[in-house]
């Protein structure tokens, strides 16, 4: 995948901006497979909740973002290779061989230890989904290596430390706390938590408090490991070293023709065979009825109300809320609303979209973007991290200003 690239390098003819977008959907792949693989509960099953979607949706932006900024730390490698220390060109064959060093260095070992990293992440997160519903019972967590002689030291000295769930110590030392890092953490009712501790004294041990725990989990992780999986990220972006090799993936604000190269809208449009046909409308409130009752028939909600649609392939839930009914019909986008399964189901784009933040003083929320091009105009339908479609509209404004929407993080095109 690096080596149209590298053939570039050599001839003069290669982008800084442009990234290698196949490499980093292989690698956000691999990375999505290993967390799916990790996590202790089958995406969108009995046991599904809001708050397992909503991780699942910021890891996933997560993991592509990351994919994103690694490639372009690949890139930069790469670009630096084809030259000796006096700044002249390499023969071709020397920058091939290098090229090929640079190229394993990344997608084979790294890849391996990131992959390990993510596996451990979706286990982790997982449980702690489960920890946050049983905090009422079990309202303390102990932390528990695997207690052999590969421990690093620095991590058997948190062994044993038992803090309340709520405690600020797991949102910064709540495994994994490094590469292949095989600690984890035991759920605890107040008298388990108390019976342990005596234990520990009966031993001479003292176990330590919050503020030390802190102390002592500060030698413990490097900073890009100082976070909770199961609430925030996997792959800090304001920690991980390749993303200050991209700005753009750091903040989640990608361009689709900038850094992924694709064609602009406008040049989407000048092409009539990229474009979808509407299907039948709803044209009148019996057949729109009719529509949202099949879809319930079809596609049952977890909770009874609306419908859900499930898309494992790519892991997006979209639930269809009975809220969205009326709010069809009183924005006057009821005719058009039988496209919504075929925007899920064979959408031409999906990009992760960040809204709110410090700037505008709201929550950061990510959104998981539906786009499909139509004749005349695109349609587009924003999932929110819980899963729930809160709109599904038809784009009035110039197709230009619709590159804002194509600014975030890309998780899939059909060109």
């Amino acid at each position: 995948m690096i080596d149209g690239y590298v053939r570039a390098l050599y001839d003069g003819q290669a982008s800084a901006d442009i990234m290698l977008t196949d490499l980093a959907m292989h690698t956000a792949g691999r990375l999505l497979d290993g967390y799916v693989q990790g996590y202790e509960k089958p995406l969108f099953g009995p046991d599904w909740t809001t708050h397992d979607n909503a991780l699942l949706t910021r890891v996933q932006a997560n993991l592509f973002a990351f994919s994103g900024a690694k490639t372009y730390a690949e890139m930069k490698d790469l670009r630096d290779s084809v030259y000796d220390a006096k700044g002249n060109m390499l023969p071709w064959a020397d920058i091939k061989a290098k090229a090929q060093g640079i190229n394993a260095r990344y997608n084979l070992t790294y890849l391996e230890a990131e992959r390990q990293a993510v596996i451990t992440s979706g286990t982790m997160g997982s449980r702690w989904v489960e920890i946050e519903q049983t905090a009422s019972t079990h309202p303390y967590l102990q932390y528990v290596t695997a207690g052999d002689n590969r421990v690093r030291s620095s991590h058997a000295a948190l062994n044993g430390i038992i803090l309340p769930v709520d405690s600020a110590f797991w949102q910064q030392y709540y495994p994994p706390n490094g590469w292949r890092c095989r600690c984890y953490v035991r759920r605890l009712t107040e008298r388990e938590a108390e019976h342990r501790r005596r234990q520990a004294e009966s031993r001479g041990r003292e176990l330590p408090d919050e503020e030390t725990a802190q102390k002592i989990g500060g030698r413990a992780a490097d900073k890009q490991w100082r976070h909770n999986v199961g609430t925030s990220e996997i792959f800090e972006r304001d920690g991980h070293p390749y993303f200050r090799a991209s700005k753009a993936a750091r903040d989640m604000q990608l361009s689709a023709t900038r850094n992924y190269g694709m064609p602009s809208v406008e040049r989407i449009y000048d092409r009539p065979a990229w474009l979808s046909k509407y299907g039948q409308p709803l044209a009148s409130r019996e057949e729109y009825a009719a529509y949202w009752q099949r879809m319930r028939d079809e596609h049952p909600a977890a909770d009874g109300r609306g419908f859900t649609l499930t898309d494992k392939a790519r892991g997006v839930m979209a639930h269809f809320p009975e809220s969205l009914y009326d709010k069809m019909i009183n924005r006057g986008r009821m005719e058009y609303f039988g496209e919504a399964e075929a925007v899920f189901s064979d959408p031409d784009e999906i990009w992760y979209v960040l809204k709110g933040g410090k700037k505008k003083n709201l929550k950061e929320e990510i959104f998981t973007a539906y786009i499909k091009y139509y004749e005349y105009t695109p349609i587009i339908m924003p999932i929110d991290e819980n899963g729930t479609v809160n709109s599904l509209y038809k784009w009035t404004q110039g197709l230009k200003d619709f590159e804002n929407w194509r600014m975030g993080v890309l998780k899939y095109k059909k060109r």
